[in-house]
């Protein structure tokens, strides 16, 4: 037999075989990782399934090829003149030699029954064997699922409640990150368990965040007592250990007042609760600048209707202050302690106008909010509250000494001074504007500034804008952001998870517009640095970087040197416009760096390069020039489109290390170091999967993979095909649709994936393209007299002939070939899901009102549309005017034909009748 022996290397994904024979070269070998792999190991590995809607330890099946023969590291001469490349193939004498061959993902220590099968021609004259057995040397750890809480912690409810939580895997299964999710809420005596298997919409802010979550009754038998709740998950992904917000499994309420601010994913949820309002009780106040500074003068009342008819407070710290006095107390409840003069759930509203300041009266010590928000908020009797209701900072810092408070439904304006100083220790914003006052649009003041215990997060912004301002929502003066969620900015925006984010252009500020994503390196406490996530964002227009990842300090990471680990970059759109040549992100460049366990998936890059997974450190002296190397491991980077994906290893003559080297007399004057190989997992395209590169930048073609994994491809100066490319490599305006159009390259890259949908909110349908915005239906569409998927109180969509996705099988399983689509479906009345003011989503199939009919050759049955929905071909400009509209000439262009799924365009004809 051939192949003699067989193992996996430490490193877990090069595949090291023994073979008699003699020495070859890279034409020796023929292993079609994208066709039908000629190199294919098998084994199997712990997990779960689902199993009548739980999760079920379930060993999974694994299925990985060989992608490409290794070369060996860079020969460089003196000269700096490389030596062309050669095959990774060692003679061990005696008529018998050993190859490394990539592999397209990691073997896992815990991996079992590693097999390996060759086909005929996989090497050079060599036959079909197949069961040789693997010996797994790999020390290489099995990837965790990456989840964050997507909801603000300690609302006060008292009614049924939602969980929600982001999760992300490295081994997704079709468009499902994990198996299954599994929530529990406790009041420390009573325990209810909720289960879900499916990814869900989320009601809330309006992103419809696509998440795990369940509603929690808890007022249903066994009730729960009032108080707070602790809430945590259990996730349990297709392959590897299951992950919980508990790691020590009791469930303590212990220290449950601030356990939710953890920066660390592994942190519970809490709800402060309230049924029947025995614990923090109704009591609102009303703030009207003419009110009194009075605060034993001031209506602390059951409703708001009452404490706007009462005594009002002239701003927030009379109001805070009344709160005080009205000398609510908590009992001993869920594990906490009992606490006097609680302002917990204390609900302050302003009245419609101008708060100039929130006030100077002192607040006493000893007032307590350590379960739930002390919320200020804009009045509800107003139309527009956010718009109406202005706060403003002024020339003097409140002294707040509350522990937690919220702003909600307002304007916050900023400038000349912060809110407050030190306290409150917790912030959260909830559908608010934060701008610069008035002049001072440029002054970069914080809101408000706090002093966090360490490994702790203080600011929760939802639903909230946040521009006009020189500051930013971003890791700084004490703030240390826990969730930035569905709110728009025009600055950094630093969180643990940056969810559904949208980036404003903002001309008010004079300066360089960037979107840095993630945490300062500087904060450096454990949990702030890893489980980052920044998904679903919009980032279209920016004229500067889009990702900065946070470095842990080796010493908190437990590694040799700095770590990025654990952090999603997935799902955004991001576009650049201006002439900053800066990259959208960097990671391993200029840096000594860990890089392990993160995702980049389901992105769109348009504009500008990603600079991906460098082994590029930056030395600073000649030992360092032969001995550093960063690494990069475990890293999944999937359906991502690029302008140009660039990385860097040991083949790149670095600049800094010729300098060092020609300083110090070292005959070689050149910058090529061999060992800077720990980093080849990416070049080699281990775990990345249908990514594609059109290299449209003017560099583009060098510092090039050396595969890009399956399904991927990598060219120069290419042609993406989007609807509208806005992009420095289009028109430069920005606000760009990045929907591929017919004949995309981009088309059918994705199998599978952490997130069903597109940046959009467009189902994907297996395969689907690669980057941020998909070609499949954004909404469902059912057979006719069927029940609108929209829920709208209009007619059901519906249609008289079968219709799949494309690629997908037909619905009626008919014997003839079902009509397909490869784009997205939208009511009439529908907007285009990136730009308001473009017309009604398009078709790249032909479709005419129901007055008329289209034929296509070859296909039956023909379609007919009802006049209930407006239909128009992809590259139109305008809609249809009503259900008799003529056909566009666009429709039968010979250029612009309609295909079947993976039909030949030259085999398709247009017939109208």
């Amino acid at each position: 037999m051939p192949i003699t022996a067989a193992a996996i290397e430490a490193n877990g994904w090069v595949l090291r075989l023994t073979v008699t024979g003699s020495l070859g070269s890279f034409a020796s070998y023929a292993l079609d990782p994208d066709g039908t792999p000629k190199v294919v190991l098998t084994s199997s590995h712990a997990g779960y399934a689902q199993s009548a809607g739980q999760a079920l330890a379930t060993p999974l099946a694994r299925s990985l090829a060989a992608t490409k023969p290794l070369r060996k590291p860079v020969n460089a001469s003196n000269a700096g003149v490389v030596a062309p490349s050669v095959v990774d193939e060692t003679d061990l004498g005696g008529g018998s030699f050993q190859v490394r061959l990539a592999l397209s993902e990691h073997i896992y220590a815990t991996d079992t029954g590693v097999s390996l099968s060759v086909a005929a021609g996989w090497r050079s004259s060599e036959a079909a064997v197949s069961g040789i057995a693997v010996s797994n040397g790999s020390t290489t750890a099995a990837p965790i699922p990456i989840m964050r809480w997507a909801e603000t912690p300690y609302r006060r409810a008292s009614a049924a409640f939602d969980l929600e939580l982001v999760v992300f895997s490295h081994h997704p299964v079709a468009l499902q990150p994990v198996a299954a999710v599994k929530f529990t809420v406790t009041d420390g005596t009573n325990t209810k368990t909720y289960w879900t298997t499916a990814l869900a919409s989320s009601p809330r802010h309006g992103d419809n965040l696509r998440c795990y979550r369940v509603s929690v009754d808890a007022a249903a038998a066994p009730a729960l007592t009032a108080g707070l709740l602790r809430c945590d998950a259990e996730i349990y992904p297709w392959l590897g250990a299951m992950r919980s917000t508990d790691t020590a499994g009791t469930r303590s309420m212990t220290g449950l007042g601030t356990a939710s601010f953890a920066t660390a994913a592994h942190a519970p949820f809490t709800i402060a609760w309230d049924p029947a309002s025995s614990r923090y009780g109704d009591r609102w106040i009303c703030v009207d600048p003419a009110g009194t500074v009075t605060a034993s003068a001031v209506t602390v009342a059951a409703s708001w209707a009452a404490a706007k008819a009462g005594t009002r407070a002239a701003n927030v710290t009379t109001a805070i202050q009344a709160g005080y006095l009205n000398n609510r107390s908590l009992a001993i409840g869920n594990g906490q302690p009992a606490k006097a003069r609680s302002v917990d759930a204390l609900q302050i509203g302003l009245i419609a106008g101008v708060h100039a300041t929130v006030g100077t009266t002192a607040i006493t010590t000893g007032i307590t909010a350590d379960e739930s928000w002390t919320r200020v908020f804009g009045d509800p009797d107003d139309a527009d509250p956010r718009a109406n209701v202005v706060l403003r900072t002024a020339a003097s810092t409140a002294g707040f000494r509350l522990g937690r408070m919220m702003l909600a439904n307002m304007t916050l304006e900023v400038g000349t001074n912060t809110l407050s100083s030190g306290f409150p220790t917790y912030w959260a914003f909830d559908n608010i504007e934060v701008r610069g006052k008035a002049g001072q649009e440029t002054n970069s003041v914080y809101p408000a500034s706090a002093t966090p215990p360490a490994g702790q997060a203080v600011l929760w912004v939802t639903g909230s804008r946040y521009w006009r301002s020189g500051s930013a929502i971003q890791a700084s003066s004490g703030f240390r952001p826990g969730l930035v969620r569905a709110a728009e900015f025009s600055r950094r925006a630093d969180a643990l998870a940056l969810l559904s984010g949208r980036w404003l252009v903002d001309a008010t500020v004079v300066g360089v517009q960037s979107v840095t994503a993630g945490w300062q390196q500087t904060l450096g406490d454990l949990g702030s640095q890893e489980d980052v996530i920044i998904a679903g964002c919009d980032l279209r227009s920016t004229t500067s970087r889009a990702w900065s990842p946070a470095r842990l300090n080796a010493v908190l990471a437990g590694t040799t040197i700095d770590s990025i680990r654990r952090q999603v970059f997935a799902n955004n759109v991001v576009e650049r416009i201006g002439t900053d040549p800066q990259p959208f992100g960097s990671l391993g460049e200029d840096d000594l760096t860990s890089m392990t366990y993160n995702i980049i998936e389901g992105n769109s890059f348009i504009g500008e390069r990603a600079n991906l997974l460098y082994s590029d450190p930056a030395p600073a002296t000649v030992a360092e020039t032969d001995s550093q190397t960063n690494i990069a491991l475990v890293n999944r980077v999937a359906n991502n489109a690029f302008d140009w994906a660039a990385t860097k290893h040991d083949g790149f003559d670095d600049p800094g290390s010729k300098t060092l080297r020609n300083a110090a007399g070292d005959p070689r004057n050149h910058g090529y170091r061999p060992q800077a190989v720990g980093c080849w997992a990416s070049l080699y395209g281990v775990g990345f999967e249908g990514n594609a590169d059109f290299g449209r930048h003017a560099s583009a073609g060098n510092f090039a993979f050396e595969y890009l994994g399956r399904r991927s491809f990598q060219i120069v100066a290419g042609t993406p095909l989007y609807s509208l490319d806005a992009s420095r490599f289009g028109s430069n305006t920005g606000g760009g649709n990045y929907k591929p159009s017919v004949g995309s390259a981009l088309i059918g890259l994705g199998v599978k994936a952490s997130v069903d949908r597109d940046r959009a909110g467009a189902q994907r349908v297996i395969p689907f393209a690669a980057g941020g915005i998909d070609t499949a239906a954004a909404a469902l569409v059912t057979p006719g007299r069927a029940v609108s998927a929209l829920r709208s109180t209009a007619p059901a969509v519906a249609w008289q002939a079968s219709l799949t996705v494309a690629n997908a099988r037909s619905a009626g399983r008919a014997t003839v070939a079902a009509t397909t689509w490869s784009a997205g479906l939208a009511a009439g009345r529908a907007d285009h899901a990136m730009r308001a003011a473009s017309p009604v989503l398009g078709w790249r199939a032909t479709v005419v009102p129901a007055a008329s009919l289209v034929s296509l050759t070859g296909l039956a049955p023909a379609i007919a549309a009802s006049g209930a929905l407006q239909l128009l071909p992809a590259w139109a400009t305008s809609s249809w005017r009503d259900a008799g509209a003529s056909l566009r000439r666009d429709l039968v262009s010979p250029t612009r034909r309609v295909l079947p799924a993976g039909a030949d365009p030259r085999s398709l004809s247009i017939r109208l009748t």
